[in-house]
């Protein structure tokens, strides 16, 4: 009876390993797929998004992130979008969003003051 009990706890604890490394596989597949294609969406150097932010909000350019966003939905429209903060002549911060499949630049005017 002891033998059986430890048999089965063995093939629970192999099959929860293996559900466990299909999920891995599944996510990463998944991911590595999306990451793709917005490599192959990325149509604007780090220059051209800090210009077209440029063209949307006057100041300097304090800094730049790129942030990989999967588009669930339709893993070809994945892409990466560029999070560029810019210290306005107001000496306010502002962030902008450009969109490297589109260039389209979303400007967030919730943002706070700087004095």
């Amino acid at each position: 009876m002891k033998e059986k009990l430890i048999n089965n706890k063995k093939k629970i604890i192999a099959t929860i390993v293996t559900v466990a490394i299909l999920a891995i596989a599944i996510v990463g597949g998944y991911t590595g797929t999306a990451y793709y294609y917005a490599k192959q969406n990325d149509n604007y150097s780090e220059e051209e998004i800090m210009k077209l932010a440029l063209e949307q909000v006057d100041g300097e350019v304090i800094s730049i992130h790129k942030e990989f966003d999967i588009e669930d939905d339709r893993l070809s429209q994945s892409e990466f979008e560029y999070e560029v903060e810019i210290k306005t002549p107001q000496n306010r911060l502002q962030e902008v969003t450009v969109h490297s499949r589109t260039g389209i630049v979303e400007v967030d005017n919730d943002m706070y003051h700087h004095d």
